[in-house]
């Protein structure tokens, strides 16, 4: 996600909060998950004047996955010389899922579409177009705009973006993606990337099987063909995350 900066505290897509409560002399920076799913949230403060209990640093980074309807403490601090003035400048990021999630890698994927539907592998694992860090483990099908889309593992989807109608072959495009994120059961999510505006047929909260129809290809975001982006996520620290290696059901082409 997007780092955002704030003083006193805030909330993101009324789902990942955060907080600074002030007491007896010390600073306890919280963070608060408003939604029953899952996320994992970090902090990264950099300070004047306070110090951990442990240690006197210029800059502190604490994250944790925040379990849904729930709050953690992150982080407390202490004013080192209590005549003077104490300040932080924050930065809260936040990505859906849980960063300690084990993928079961014996796990079977249904191809994101229509049984019975064939579309080309246009880009598969570590694909040189796009398929490099973060997203190195995806799979790209070329498909005519509007083709319909079927969750490819059950969950709940916990994220959706259909507004968006601009796309292109350059990464100043890439915020203007529309998507669905489905969160599964072992805190890892499976996404849907570059669907046609108004392209979405889920809601959030909604709980999808395996093959259910969820939304429509496009070709919005950073894109060069009409196309649709799977690959499975888990968050990783300060807002960013990594894709998972994963195999579709008779042995599909991921490469």
């Amino acid at each position: 996600m997007v780092p955002n900066f704030a003083r006193a505290g805030y909330c993101l897509e009324d789902w990942a909060c955060w907080e600074v409560r002030e007491s007896s002399g010390r600073y306890e920076f919280w963070v608060k998950n408003q939604k029953p799913y899952s996320f994992t949230g970090s902090l990264d403060i950099k300070v004047k004047n306070l110090r951990s209990i442990v240690s006197q640093q210029a800059r502190y980074v604490a994250t944790e996955v925040v379990p849904g309807y729930s709050e953690q403490l992150l982080l407390t601090l202490y004013p080192i010389d209590e005549a003077k003035r104490a300040s932080y400048r924050d930065i809260f990021y936040w990505v859906p899922g849980d960063m300690a999630a084990r993928h079961d890698d014996a796990f079977l994927y249904q191809l994101p579409f229509a049984s019975g539907a064939q579309y080309p592998l246009v880009q598969g694992f570590g694909g040189g177009w796009s398929h490099r860090g973060a997203s190195r483990y995806a799979v790209d099908f070329a498909m005519p705009v509007g083709t319909a889309v079927h969750a490819a593992r059950p969950g709940v989807v916990v994220q959706t973006v259909a507004h968006n109608d601009k796309g292109g072959a350059s990464r100043r495009y890439a915020a203007y993606a529309n998507f669905i994120v489905i969160l599964h059961t072992d805190g890892t999510t499976g996404e849907y990337h570059h669907l046609q505006k108004n392209g979405v047929n889920v809601s959030v909260g909604e709980a999808v099987k395996a093959g259910d129809l969820i939304g429509y290809s496009g070709n919005t975001g950073f894109s060069s063909l009409p196309h649709l982006h799977f690959a499975v996520y888990r968050p990783k620290p300060l807002g960013d995350f990594e894709s998972l290696p994963f195999r579709f059901v008779n042995n599909a082409r991921t490469q």
